[in-house]
């Protein structure tokens, strides 16, 4: 049974656990993302690779999709 009280209970956990909740999750992402060494304004090799592969996906999705752009109209 649910009753007013305990959901307001529940609703001030909630309240209380969401900002907690979003603060340690944006840490836990600011530690995995690869960044430079440290010490050094050189980026780490993972994230050479990381943007190497990212630059090289939208090129081949950009010409994808500007051959199928440019192909004749089947009228």
């Amino acid at each position: 049974m649910l009753n007013k009280r305990k959901a307001l209970i529940g609703w001030i956990v909630y309240t209380i656990a969401k900002p907690i909740a979003k603060r340690t999750v944006k840490t836990k992402a600011k530690a995995a993302v690869p960044g430079r060494r440290s010490g050094s304004w050189v980026p780490n090799t993972a994230a050479i690779v990381a943007g190497a592969g990212a630059a090289l996906g939208a090129l081949a999705f950009w010409r994808k999709r500007r051959t199928d752009d440019e192909s004749p109209s089947p009228s």
